[in-house]
């Protein structure tokens, strides 16, 4: 074997055992790690031509460093990782996976009709050439971004399908995160038993993994779920929990939504002060990183919280921001979202004609969704803002509709009760008894 030969068998030696610790980073959520393995192994090959297999593994460090780069919450720095692979990659199976990163990318960045082409396209691909990963990571993709758009029946769909195909190929990292989007659509739907039972799968996984980004994910969504319904100091410990381990997880976005998710809590409990020091960290956070969703669910959670503290103009920009950048993004979940916000602050206002005009032009946007949280916010808030008693009663009894639907199907005696005897939950079902 001549010397260039054993040089190049070295580098490829060396390229795959590098690969192999970066994504073993990657697992454990040590992405800093990764991308400084993976630059100290390109480093050893040569600027010039390589050969094709020292080109395909070249790619498949790129790849590693792109997908660390995307899991840190590096959206921006990733997408041209992943755009280099995908225009350069010698190898089908890099391009297609690039593409489903290049989805990823746009997705967390807001630009939801970039994703959903990306996301298509990568998926025709797998299923073209049986590619199994690619094909869960392109479903799980598209099955996230459906329910960022709103689309939540579509987003069940698909990412059950990805759930389906990983009994087949078992693959605990992929899995977790494909039960935390499954979660989430769930949880937007208002089937929490679902959504408890799907975050806790996920959090069952990433501990086995020992992938602590994956268990704060988790905790983190498992108090969101506390939170609607209306069990507030559990949702407070899982949050804190969160932001505990958050401080040593190695992401760019790790503290936007954990600081919002408190802000959140604080405010149900009504310690104002506390609580708009984290929305409004949270929101600057979001900013600073691009995170679009996280952002949008700030501006949400701020406005909702200076309207329970009786400040309707501060309430009423919030919504309109919002309204205006969901509009952008095609996110119709925060744009019915944007619209409840305006409605009940036009209420706050006295303006019942306004409030109506509003409400009933997000419960046109609603029941496509199917969101059962906002369904029984907007009948129930309609309920208040309707001049006609019998129009107004229907909406209660619909509000008082969606309330059983939510809680019949919890498991949890105490969690149902708890639920059902909120003073929220309580006036809405008094008024149509």
């Amino acid at each position: 074997m001549n010397t260039r030969v054993k040089s190049n068998t070295r580098r490829l030696d060396m390229a795959i055992s590098k690969q192999q610790q970066a994504r073993g980073a990657i697992t454990r959520g040590r992405y800093q790690e990764a991308v400084h393995t993976v630059q100290e192994a390109l480093g050893f090959f040569p600027d010039g031509a390589v050969s094709e297999d020292e080109n395909r593994a070249r790619f498949s460090l790129i790849l590693e460093q792109a997908w660390a780069r995307r899991y840190q919450g590096d959206n921006a720095t990733a997408l041209a990782d992943f755009q280099n692979a995908r225009q350069n990659a010698p190898d089908s199976f890099q391009r297609t996976d690039a593409l489903v990163g290049i989805g990823e990318c746009y997705a967390k960045l807001g630009d939801y009709e970039a994703a959903e082409v990306a996301y298509t396209q990568a998926l025709d691909e797998a299923n073209e050439a049986k590619d199994t990963l690619r094909g869960i990571r392109g479903l799980k993709g598209l099955g996230s971004l459906y329910w960022l758009q709103g689309h939540i029946e579509e987003s069940i769909q698909t990412l059950t399908k990805a759930r389906e195909a990983l009994q087949r190929t078992r693959d605990l990292f992929e899995l977790g995160n494909v039960m935390l989007s499954l979660g989430n659509a769930y949880n937007f739907s208002g089937l929490y038993q679902q959504s408890i039972d799907a975050y806790k799968e996920a959090m069952d996984c990433f501990r086995t993994l020992g992938y602590d980004h994956g268990i704060m994910l988790a905790l983190s969504n498992l108090g969101e779920i506390h939170q609607e319904l209306y069990d507030i100091e559990t949702a407070l410990t899982y949050h804190q929990e969160a932001l505990q381990i958050c401080q040593t997880v190695d992401v760019v976005t790790r503290e936007a939504d954990r600081l919002r998710n408190i802000g959140v809590d604080l405010t149900l409990l009504g310690r104002y002060s506390e609580a708009m020091g984290y929305l409004e960290s949270a929101l600057a956070n979001a900013r600073a990183t691009g995170d679009q969703d996280i952002a949008l669910q700030a501006l949400y959670s701020l406005g909702d919280a200076f309207l329970r503290q009786g400040n309707v103009n501060k309430a009423l920009a919030y919504a309109t921001e919002l309204e205006a950048e969901a509009k952008a993004m095609r996110g119709e979940f925060h744009l019915t979202r944007a619209k409840l916000l305006k409605g009940r602050a036009y209420l706050a206002q006295g303006d019942r004609k306004q409030a109506q005009a509003t409400l009933q032009d997000a419960l046109s946007n609603a029941h496509a969704l199917p969101s059962r949280t906002l369904l029984w916010g907007l009948h129930a808030a309609l309920g208040r803002a309707s001049e006609d008693p019998q129009v107004a009663r229907v909406h209660l009894q619909i509000a008082a509709d969606f309330i059983h639907q939510t809680a019949e199907p919890l498991t949890d005696l105490k969690m149902r009760t708890n639920f059902l005897s909120r003073p929220e939950v309580l006036a809405v079902l008094r008024s149509a008894s």
